[in-house]
């Protein structure tokens, strides 16, 4: 199985797709596949591992990058539609 996205840190709770992702294709990590999109993510865009909460951050390189400003499903892409700066961070 060739992978189509990757996983940065263990701590993360997203990963970043590699290829793009078709709607409905499994989403391929470290040759395992771990769940399908919930819809299309371009090339290098984040993909939930699992749900995300409303007020919850989401963590890359096993840092917290954003804060998610709704529930986000596993496979959702995870961008400025669904998210927010970190308030009081520096991003």
């Amino acid at each position: 199985m060739k992978n189509n996205a990757l996983k940065m840190n263990d701590n993360d709770n997203v990963v970043i797709a590699i290829q793009p992702i078709k709607k409905d294709s499994p989403v391929i990590v470290e040759e395992q596949q771990l769940f399908d999109a919930a819809e299309d993510i371009d090339l290098g865009h984040k993909i939930a591992l699992g749900p995300i909460a409303s007020g919850e951050k989401a963590f890359r390189y096993g840092e917290p990058i954003v804060e998610a400003t709704r529930d986000i499903k596993q496979g959702e892409w995870v961008h400025v539609h669904n998210t927010q700066p970190i308030p009081g961070g520096s991003g």
